[in-house]
């Protein structure tokens, strides 16, 4: 049985701040322990040669230990009204510019980003909206899952009737469904970390999505990722957190619309800034 010691605790917390900006706290030692035995790690020398591996740079040990130290719980259409006002607000930008854009920072497995998709197919009325989706995750793993996009009856429970014959195609294996092909076509999956010093997508977009991201990192990391967001939208973009998140010192750069949602305000939007790295 995988048991973590005080020191291997406190090396994977270091690890997990830097490779992440992820915090954890003496309470994560059980659950990285449980994640760990779910994963193989079976002993104690198994978790310590993934922190050995990990620490000398060993992309495969770092995305294994971040895999640990990351939660993937998510379902189709988590939160609806946020989906809602996601397309409606792409409705808006298009009609004034022609474009828009989405950003899913922390896809997961994909879930979010489907459900975005979704939502902008039926605002539109077409499967070949004006609108483009970014969608990306830390966990090279769950971008894995994405990219199969075939989900069991537990991540479509929330899906009803109607929406899964129209936007999902049965799968070979019994009860389990895949994603149709034109809402998959709306979305980009690439690996980004928010903490790294600069990130490989640019905006601007109209929506982003950092749902459950920002409460779990470090907090110099969360205002920093949140303040390069801000920087990230168009003038009265939107930014769409879980509803118990908050923006911290960040927040008066947006008007709140309630349930998690905030709006840039057009004129305070902040320069293009980069994140340091942090040791």
């Amino acid at each position: 049985m995988t048991t973590i010691s005080t020191e291997q605790f406190e090396r994977a917390r270091q690890l997990a701040l830097r490779l992440a900006g992820i915090e954890l706290f003496e309470r994560h030692r059980e659950i990285l322990a449980r994640r760990s035995r779910r994963m193989g790690i079976e002993n104690c020398s198994a978790f310590e040669a993934l922190l050995e591996a990990a620490d000398q740079g060993d992309e495969r040990a770092g995305t294994r230990l971040v895999g640990l130290v990351t939660t993937n719980f998510t379902h189709f259409f988590r939160h609806p009204r946020h989906f809602t006002a996601a397309a409606e607000h792409a409705v808006t930008a298009v009609s004034e510019r022609g474009r828009a854009s989405i950003w899913s920072t922390a896809s997961s497995t994909g879930e979010e980003p489907y459900s975005a998709a979704i939502a902008i197919i039926e605002a539109f009325g077409t499967e070949d909206p004006p609108v483009t989706i970014l969608a990306s995750d830390i966990d090279h793993a769950a971008l894995d899952v994405a990219r199969r996009a075939e989900y069991d009856g537990a991540a479509l429970s929330t899906v009803d009737e109607g929406r899964l014959q129209m936007h999902f195609r049965p799968a070979s294996s019994r009860s389990r469904w895949i994603v149709a092909d034109a809402v998959r076509h709306l979305v980009k999956l690439r690996h980004v970390n928010l903490v790294d010093p600069e990130w490989s997508e640019k905006g601007p977009y109209d929506v982003i999505f950092c749902r459950n991201v920002l409460m779990y990192l470090e907090a110099g990391h969360r205002e920093n990722v949140a303040e390069r967001m801000a920087s990230q939208l168009v003038p009265g973009g939107l930014l769409i957190l879980d509803p118990a998140e908050h923006l911290g010192r960040v927040e008066p750069l947006f008007s709140h619309r309630g349930g998690g949602m905030f709006a840039l305000r057009p004129a305070v939007r902040p320069p293009s800034v980069s994140l340091r790295a942090r040791s």
